[in-house]
């Protein structure tokens, strides 16, 4: 869609455009050479980030749309749905002043404070039946809930088992999810140690600190359901962000977590692992890889 594909309105127009988007990207540029006029669309064609997390998130919170939480948010099945009372405001059929007396209705009902707080209720509820446990190391019980999801799930083992095997006193800081969602494991420490936990910066998926090792290791975590490995240019981002927080690159490790190395995940994104990394799967999750360079003549990596 683009500014100038609204303003042909006419139903035949309307149509064109209809059957040139259901074909593919180039016929919709074809069709904009044909009206004398570049292709600029709004959006990219296979775009999905802005919409689900500034309007549908929107749309949720006045309850004009509902979210299938057993599907992950990288689910290519369809997972979003207008609720009816919202879904008629589209009637094609609706006459304007009547479509106007409609949304004026509609907007009384769904945007007063109860009607919203009745939303918020509706979706906690919801979101907790189908939320990811996560248990936190060294906290005294504390526990995240997290998105349903394989992300969900290879953050919970990677926080449970191999922070739990491989440090002597772990301690997770913050957990980022999509959607500028950031769960803060200790706000206090946070703020004694300098940290700006803060969803606009490079956040890894998880955060985590060996308080037990001297001097203290930070941990960066990435889960890998589909993309997102610690690769050299990822790595050298997350360090400058660090470096931002008072923390300095001798003090960081990092971690790319798969679901398991048959995963396609992992067969698309190990090769690009950063150098001085670590990758971990959940379905092997007493074991590790490290990738590091052999140095000739030494014993030491």
């Amino acid at each position: 869609m683009s500014e100038e594909a609204l303003t042909h309105n006419s139903d035949e127009d309307r149509k064109i455009w209809r059957e040139a988007a259901a074909k593919n990207h180039k016929h919709v540029v074809t069709l904009h050479e044909s009206w004398g006029v570049p292709f600029q669309p709004s959006y990219r064609d296979n775009s999905r980030e802005t919409l689900r997390d500034e309007t549908f998130r929107e749309w949720r919170e006045h309850d004009a749309i509902r979210r299938r939480l057993d599907l992950p948010t990288s689910s290519s099945r369809p997972c979003w749905s207008l609720l009816d009372h919202f879904a008629d405001l589209f009637d094609p059929d609706l006459p304007d002043e009547d479509m106007e007396q409609a949304a004026q209705k509609w907007r009384d009902k769904h945007l007063e404070k109860g009607a919203r707080l009745k939303a918020h209720l509706a979706i906690k509820a919801e979101t907790t039946k189908h939320a990811v446990t996560v248990n936190l190391p060294n906290s005294g019980g504390a526990t995240r809930e997290l998105a349903a999801g394989i992300s969900s799930l290879i953050i919970k083992g990677a926080i449970e088992t191999w922070s739990v095997a491989r440090l002597q006193t772990p301690v997770v800081l913050a957990i980022s999810e999509p959607g500028d969602k950031v769960h803060v494991g200790d706000e206090k420490l946070l703020q004694t140690l300098g940290i700006k936990i803060d969803a606009k910066n490079i956040l890894p998926d998880v955060l985590m600190a060996d308080v037990g090792s001297d001097p203290v290791q930070f941990w960066v975590i990435e889960a890998v359901a589909t993309d997102g490995a610690v690769t050299t240019a990822r790595r050298k981002a997350l360090l400058k962000w660090a470096d931002q927080q008072g923390i300095k690159a001798d003090r960081c490790s990092f971690l790319t977590a798969f679901w398991s190395r048959n995963d396609g995940a992992a067969r698309k994104r190990l090769k690009d692992l950063a150098s001085e990394t670590w990758a971990w799967f959940a379905d092997e999750p007493h074991h590790e890889l490290a990738w590091y360079q052999v140095v000739p003549g030494t014993d030491e990596a």
